[in-house]
């Protein structure tokens, strides 16, 4: 038996579940591009219709939103507070700016009010073409963005660390919504900057 695993069944129950809260929480306070950039391949279903998305993220402050179902809508650039969409020409037009501190600091307080909000957790560990992973899944209470509760789920590498998948299930305004989102690293991604940037 591997001594990890003889340690994990000697302890009791409620440590192995405040420990498993722990690690969702600080998976849940951790931005994504801690590791680096990545690339995300975003599904949504919201009320049974079906949205995908793939997203280019340099930083929390520097990404590139595509989507690809529906088609046909054009690209949003996001930079230090700012988002330009694509104009089909090779140019981004201004849709909306706010100061780029107030951007960093929502999303710092967004992740903190998801760490705090988690209520209760479980981990466990699989495999995924001949690779340890480890699966965390969690229920969160009231977050200013989810609403009153959030089921989360994280799949992160066991060797590496890195969260591989992750997935959102929550109820907003009566509509059922189910977010996933597939995680590859990308350390040469390289986004284009706005006009006069």
């Amino acid at each position: 038996m591997r001594p990890l695993l003889a340690l994990l069944m000697t302890l009791p129950a409620p440590a192995l579940a405040d420990d498993c809260a722990a690690r969702l929480s600080d998976l849940l306070a951790t931005s994504l591009t801690a590791d680096g950039p990545y690339i995300a391949e975003n599904v949504n279903m919201v009320a049974g219709m079906r949205q995908v998305y793939r997203q280019h993220f340099v930083s929390d402050t520097h990404f590139l939103v595509q989507q690809l179902e529906p088609a046909g809508m054009p690209d949003t650039l996001h930079y230090n507070g700012g988002a330009w969409t694509s104009d089909g020409a090779g140019g981004w037009t201004l849709a909306w700016q706010m100061p780029p501190e107030d951007a960093a600091a929502g999303m710092v307080a967004q992740r903190e009010a998801m760490a705090g909000a988690v209520e209760s957790a479980t981990c466990a560990t699989e495999t995924l073409d001949g690779r340890a992973m480890e699966r965390i899944t969690g229920l969160l209470g009231e977050t200013p963005t989810f609403g009153p509760s959030l089921a989360v789920s994280y799949r992160v590498d066991a060797t590496t660390g890195q969260v591989t998948q992750l997935t959102y299930d929550y109820t907003l305004n009566g509509m059922e919504m189910h977010a996933e989102y597939e995680i590859s690293p990308a350390p040469g991604l390289d986004l284009p900057l706005p006009p006069s940037n």
